[in-house]
């Protein structure tokens, strides 16, 4: 039987997603084929083992774990870091687990560091002459030239976001110039590089899930109406209004290009084990564009990579066994 370890918490603003993905992760294992271990990576970066990991991230009850080093991976056959966000997602941990030599789930530094950045992800994609939104990001120093540049070059509403993050968390809509600056200082708190998007008429985001290393299943389009002017943080997590289309209502040929385009997306990046793509469509010209491309994507009961992966014959617990052995190149 396999070791297994489930590495969740982490430095990332997305902390408290992991622990919900890693939960439904941890439940969905096939005991009979792993045998599973919760490592906690603390805010602060430290490492804690043991059965009360959840309870000690979420409590601060330490009775049932106790403080490890990077070294304990190395008693481990497989590794799914389930971290969204810098230092989980961004080839961080990876680049540590290849350097100790244990298989993990998921892509590796290349594709995870290129998919993490918001910029030079799109950089990849503009010269694949992916559609896109017109888009601009810079770091502070270059704050003030690229604000002005781009009041002078972008029509209002825009996306302000990150570079690297995820779960809409520093995102903001900009409708208005007088806006734009407060809305680039919320992005810095999060990351120092920020990208700010052609704000487009938007009738679904679309999501993609993709499954393999050389052999790839590719889902149907799923389908999400936002319950808030765009994919909010609250709207994901806490409110919870959005609603799905799983499979997306929207017409054959748009459902065969984006997945198409979800093919070249991953081999652009040179993607392994998984990732969920997301993509924009407008009804009106029926037209999409690529969003973005996440490695580690949200496990949740409720998101969509685990629910478009289930179309394809992926229950949530043959999806996690699956993935243990596109780690171990068993598929």
């Amino acid at each position: 039987m396999k070791k297994v370890a489930i590495v969740f918490g982490g430095k990332s603003p997305e902390h408290p997603v992991s622990l919900i993905s890693a939960r439904a992760v941890y439940k969905n294992i096939d005991k009979e084929k792993f045998n599973p271990y919760l490592i906690a990576i603390t805010k602060q970066g430290d490492f804690y083992a043991g059965e009360g990991c959840f309870d000690f991230l979420e409590k601060k009850d330490n009775t049932k774990v106790q403080k490890v080093d990077c070294g304990i991976f190395k008693s481990f056959d497989i590794v799914f870091p389930v971290l969204h966000g810098p230092f989980g997602e961004d080839g961080t941990i990876q680049g540590m687990l290849d350097f100790l030599g244990v298989p993990y789930v998921g892509c590796g530094i290349e594709a995870s560091a290129i998919s993490m950045h918001k910029g030079i992800s799109r950089d990849l994609f503009k010269i694949a002459e992916l559609p896109q939104p017109d888009y601009a990001y810079f770091s502070k120093k270059e704050k003030e030239n690229s604000i002005k540049k781009i009041k002078k070059n972008f029509k209002f509403p825009v996306f302000v976001k990150p570079c690297r993050g995820g779960s809409s968390i520093g995102i903001s809509k900009v409708k208005k110039e007088k806006d734009l600056e407060k809305a680039v200082e919320n992005a810095f708190k999060y990351d120092d590089e920020v990208i700010v998007e052609e704000g487009i008429n938007v009738t679904k985001e679309l999501e993609i899930a993709v499954l393999g290393n050389d052999q790839l299943t590719i889902s149907d389009p799923g389908g999400l109406i936002p319950g808030d002017e765009f994919y909010t943080y609250e709207d994901k997590y806490i409110d919870i209004k959005t609603q799905f289309e799983i499979p997306a209502n929207i017409p054959i040929e748009i459902s065969n290009k984006i997945k198409d385009m979800a093919e070249k997306a991953f081999q652009i990046v040179k993607g392994k084990g998984m990732a969920r793509i997301d993509f924009l469509y407008d009804a009106e010209k029926n037209s999409v564009v690529i969003n973005e491309i996440n490695t580690i994507p949200g496990f949740t009961e409720i998101s969509m990579y685990p629910k478009l992966m289930a179309l394809c014959g992926y229950p949530f617990k043959e999806l996690v066994t699956k993935l243990f052995n596109l780690a171990l190149n068993n598929d």
